[in-house]
């Protein structure tokens, strides 16, 4: 851990403390899993060693393109558990599609009202899904899938990538027959 006193430029998951020196500030996030305090934002690192409080001054201050509770579509693209980052497409709410897309972040706390252990038990890569932003100030954006209208709206298989259909609360691919039960789906799945 470099000292608090140096320039530090920092990307969204990095350590920026543990909880026992620094308390979360602004752009800044405690991790439950491991202890560590870490970043939400790319920006520099600003310690108060008065109130201990760690903050990230953000790189882009640019107006939000995105609001709380607004719904988006997003692209499952690599999971960094307790997390899985995102590729956001679409906004339901403004009824476009958002270009470039922009970063989302799925905390496994925010998946689901039951307890999930792992993100690749209930979504896959490639898999499109159904959100709403529970934080402004992104990107990358804070999203949760809670509710039974959010969730996997398409999902690939995992053998060979083909969109799955959904049986009752099975999916399973019309090309290999792989069956999956356990995904977090919308009650908007496309393919029946």
């Amino acid at each position: 851990m470099e000292t608090p006193n140096k320039k530090r430029i920092v990307v969204p998951g990095e350590e920026i403390a543990t909880s026992e020196e620094y308390l979360p500030g602004k752009n800044v996030f405690q991790d439950y899993d491991d202890g560590l305090v870490k970043s939400k934002k790319i920006g520099e690192v600003k310690y108060d060693n008065k109130t201990h409080i760690a903050e990230v001054e953000s790189f882009k201050n640019h107006k939000n393109i995105l609001t709380r509770n607004e719904v988006v579509y997003a692209v499952v693209e690599r999971f960094e558990d307790p997390i899985v980052i995102l590729k956001i497409i679409y906004s339901e709410d403004k009824k476009a599609s958002i270009i470039p897309p922009v970063t989302g972040i799925l905390h496994v706390m925010n998946a689901s009202n039951s307890r999930i252990r792992y993100l690749s038990d209930v979504f896959g890569y490639g898999d499109i899904i159904r959100a709403y932003v529970i934080e402004e100030g992104g990107p990358p954006f804070y999203l949760s899938t809670r509710g039974r209208n959010f969730g996997a709206i398409l999902a690939k298989c995992p053998k060979c990538m083909t969109p799955m259909k959904k049986r009752g609360i099975l999916l399973y691919c019309p090309n290999c027959g792989h069956k999956i039960k356990n995904k977090k789906l919308s009650l908007h799945y496309l393919l029946k």
